[in-house]
């Protein structure tokens, strides 16, 4: 008995060790000395058919019952050969094993085979072994209570502890029909997954099925050896989902270089609800299962959601608040303007019948035409209406009218109603034509305007203050504004495509990120190993130079600001006075600061307070870190600072780009300052900061030889250096300056076909170069950038770029655009290209929300990344408008309120 007692525990040993420590290792394909010698690594046995056996025995136990029960049921047989529990395990293990002997058909099982017959142990024996009911076996024994003791030193609410000690035993019968709950407990959940070398690592269970069971232990039901006498009993109760994470070393990966994204082994568990996350960690450093986790049940991080209430969070109530203050004046707006409409429409209708409508010559038994509309008659006094030809007028007869100053003097059949559609009164149109007699008795003479505005006109009153800062919020007034297709007069129509498609392309790059990588509970691809082969394809290229689209928006941004500003410079370098200059500057920021600050902190404000309620599911991150970073940090945001003060703990991540684009036109007054005083002195300066620019990226490249792949795996290092720091990407922005610069001196100019040919040629072979030329590195075994090369890449590859698209603008806006500047001019683009900024604010917060919503882990493929990419890309647009709609068009209508018409 003692040598099987010493010899089962070192089965336990290798199939804990195959499947937690070396699950990388796949048993068909290693022969048997290499079994053996696995195996002798751990146990020191030197005997091949021996080790090869025990290998054998583990991989099979763990097939059958998984690699947690496997270490789970046979931890409890080493706690010594002195312990009466572990002898009990054994010879239930023994029993199970003869019944294994003796179906391999070798002979009768006695207790001397398992010594004599070691080499056969998993080959003949374990084959046939029913683990299943093994386990059954060994946990009626004693109940869970006896592998996991509760002591004076664990840490777990004793309620806790009888009612998880329960739902174990329970689930040992849950064939029984009075415990049909614990069947569901068992089913919801996880379970070591298979694919754990392909990444999938996480094994959430079933959310909904946990949190819809009610559980029930009868008063004198026998489970787990132990009759349920005691006072608690009978015990109800409700149940919860709890997920246990802990890190995996990243050899169970095969080493594969997973760029700073650490694998975790993540299970979904359903318990009683009157356990809590620390009483979970607690249960899991109890007996055998705390020795088997050993010092990972120290490092595992249990998160138990709770109900939350949007009463007892103060900042969340206050932002319901301000959000259902917001929809009132968008309700109250939409209602006020459609009192006005209809007021309007009233005026341009007819009160009455009778209020329009009088006789006119003679009576109806005479004249079938007995009426005449007095809403189109002229009522003037007759001196007043017939000019005289003294006056300058000149007179003509005109079918048998007279045109008399602009007005037709006509004889009408009493009665004749003008009708709105004749543009002009024509004689021809009387009844009675050439077939009838006229009889002039029943005829008078009207005087009608020809003009087309004889429709009567609603009086134009201007609103009241308080009425126009409601219209301001007006869905009736904002949404055509939206949603129109129409631009501005002097628009550069092609930017509507442009940024339409940036924003989509920096809506590709994320998809890849928010969600998938971003949650630090959860790892939520179930082949998370496959991303790595995706990267290093050539067409991947595009979705790691999605970071380009920030540089075209930069360069958008710096062009516009020359073009329009120059020109308004230009009128106050006039007439100079102080008041003027000083009311520039002021609106100069002003509007900037208007222009993108009250939907930004309005979103920003949802994404602290409220993003926490707007979804669950297993996989709802205990805390969205960027989100929690706010309620520290969204000061640096109002203040457009958040890309260089506290870069550790960023609010909205994504809004450093807000950011530099504030800091730039803040510098940018500067310049345009001199370009107005002298262009070519001005332009000296612009070129200064954008070599200046391009130096300082070289520079700080160089220093921490970053790029898109190391942002996890070098602290922040690239990403609060190089990424997001100003003097690393203002040299996009000052292309866009002399982009403007030249839109300003030469408004029109012409293109020859040569000149034509050769910019496309260079944009298109410069941009694709720059976006595809990092396949050289990123593809299987590809070569390393040398630092000096990296630098150049990030200095001048931003500027480069940035040309490429002024460009595209350039030749669309001479007219040498062709069909691509009819893509991006086309009126379908331009509401899109409104709704852009909200876009970028809003698309990394669908994104968090839908996939850690989500019951189930995302698949990384071709087809599951564009479906999720064009999804996210609608739900974008369709919360962008809302946004828009609420916080961006109001502010902008209400700055028309705030300055009047002086701008």
């Amino acid at each position: 008995m003692t040598c099987v007692k010493k010899f089962i525990p070192l089965i336990l040993v290798v199939s804990s060790a195959f499947s937690v420590c070396h699950g990388k290792v796949t048993a068909q394909n290693m022969s048997v000395g290499d079994k053996a010698r696995w195996v002798g690594n751990f146990v020191g046995i030197d005997q091949p058919p021996i080790g090869a056996a025990m290998y054998d025995a583990g991989a099979h136990l763990v097939s059958k019952v998984g690699a947690q029960a496997a270490g789970i049921i046979l931890g409890g047989m080493m706690q010594g050969t002195k312990d009466p529990t572990a002898g009990r395990v054994a010879d239930v293990v023994l029993d199970h094993l003869s019944d294994a002997y003796n179906k391999s058909g070798v002979g009768k099982w006695n207790r001397t085979m398992l010594r004599d017959h070691q080499s056969q142990l998993g080959g003949l024996i374990l084959s046939k072994m029913d683990f299943v009911g093994t386990i059954h076996d060994i946990t009626r024994l004693g109940g869970a209570r006896m592998l996991m003791p509760l002591t004076k030193d664990s840490k777990v609410n004793k309620d806790c502890y009888e009612d998880a000690m329960d739902v174990l035993d329970a689930v040992n019968e849950m064939q029984r029909s009075d415990l049909a709950w614990a069947r569901v407990m068992f089913d919801a959940t996880g379970k070591i997954p298979s694919g754990v070398l392909r990444g999938h690592t996480t094994s959430l269970g079933s959310y909904d099925s946990c949190l819809a069971i009610h559980g029930r232990i009868p008063r004198n039901i026998v489970i787990g050896a132990l009759n349920k006498t005691a006072s608690r009993y009978p015990r109800e109760f409700d149940t919860k989902y709890c997920r246990a994470t802990m890190a995996l070393d990243p050899s169970v990966l095969g080493g594969l270089d997973t760029h700073g994204i650490h694998p975790l082994l993540t299970l979904g568990m359903c318990l009683p609800d009157s356990c809590k996350a620390e009483d979970v960690e607690g249960i899991l450093k109890l007996g055998f299962l705390g020795r088997v986790m050993g010092s990972s049940a120290d490092s595992t991080d249990v998160y138990c959601p709770e109900e939350r209430s949007i009463g007892d969070d103060t900042p969340a109530l206050a932002a319901v608040i301000i959000l259902s203050f917001f929809g009132f004046l968008v309700l109250c707006g939409t209602v006020y303007e459609f009192r006005q409409e209809i007021k309007k429409s009233a005026q341009m209708k007819p009160k009455s019948e009778s209020d329009h409508y009088d006789v006119i010559g003679k009576s109806q038994s005479e004249n079938k035409y007995t009426s005449v509309n007095k809403a189109y008659v002229h009522d003037e006094p007759k001196t007043n209406g017939d000019i005289s030809p003294q006056n300058g007028d000149i007179s003509k007869q005109n079918g048998g009218g007279v045109i008399q100053n602009g007005n037709t003097n006509v004889e009408l059949p009493a009665g004749y109603m003008h009708h709105k559609e004749d543009n002009q009164f024509n004689p021809s149109a009387i009844p009675n034509g050439n077939n009838a007699e006229t009889d002039t008795n029943k005829f008078i003479t009207v005087n009608i305007k020809p003009h087309p505005s004889t429709e009567a006109t609603p009086n134009k009153t201007r609103d009241s203050t308080l009425g126009a800062i409601l219209k301001s919020f007006s869905i009736i007034t904002n949404a055509p504004k939206l949603l129109s297709g129409k631009s501005g007069p002097g628009a550069i129509t092609c930017l509507h495509g442009i940024r339409f498609f940036s924003i989509t392309w920096i809506i590709l790059g994320h998809t890849y990120n928010y969600g998938l990588v971003t949650n630090p509970g959860v790892m939520t691809t179930i082949n998370f190993v496959d991303a790595v082969p995706m990267t290093q394809r050539f067409t991947y290229q595009a979705v790691v130079g999605a970071g380009y689209a920030v540089d075209t928006f930069y360069m958008i941004s710096g062009m516009l600001l020359a073009f329009i500003q120059l020109k308004q410079m230009a009128k106050l370098k006039k007439d100079p006075e102080p008041g003027k200059i000083g009311y520039y500057v002021f609106y100069y920021y002003f509007h900037r600061f208007w222009r993108l600050t009250p939907m930004y902190m309005m979103i920003l404000m949802i994404y602290t307070c409220l993003t926490t309620y707007l979804g669950d599911g297993p996989m709802w991150p205990k805390q969205i870190e960027s989100a929690q970073n706010c309620r520290e940090s969204w000061w640096t945001n109002l203040l457009y600072v958040n890309n260089l003060v506290l870069v550790n703990k960023q609010c909205m991540a994504w809004s450093w780009f807000l950011a530099n684009d504030m800091q730039f036109y803040v510098v940018s007054i500067v310049l345009l300052f001199f370009l107005t005083v002298n262009i070519k002195l001005g332009s000296c300066f612009v070129f200064l900061l954008m070599t200046a620019g391009i130096v300082s990226a070289g520079v700080k490249e160089h220093t921490y030889n970053g790029s898109f792949f190391t942002m996890k795996s070098d602290g922040g290092a690239f990403w609060n250096n190089v990424y997001i720091t100003p003097w690393c990407r203002v040299a996009a922005f000052c292309v866009g300056l002399f982009l403007g610069i030249i839109f300003y001196k030469k408004p029109k100019a012409y293109l020859s076909r040569v000149k034509t040919f050769i910019g496309w040629s260079m944009a298109i072979s410069i941009g694709f170069t720059l976006v595809y030329c990092t396949y050289s590195e990123n593809k299987e075994n590809g070569e390393t950038w040398s630092r000096e090369f990296r630098a150049v890449y990030e200095s001048v590859g931003r500027p480069l770029w940035a040309a490429c698209v002024a460009w595209v603008i350039a030749a669309c806006h001479y007219g040498r655009g062709g069909i691509v500047n009819s893509i991006l001019s086309w009126s379908g683009l331009v509401p899109l290209s409104r709704m852009s900024y909200a876009a970028y604010l809003v698309h990394p917060m669908m994104m968090m929300i839908y996939v850690f919503s989500k019951r189930n882990l995302v698949y990384l493929a071709d087809f599951d990344v564009i479906y999720l990419f064009l999804g996210h890309t609608v739900m974008t647009f369709m919360t962008s408008f809302v946004a828009s709609l609420a916080f961006e068009a109001p502010f902008m209508a209400l700055e028309k309120i705030i300055v009047g018409g002086r701008k």
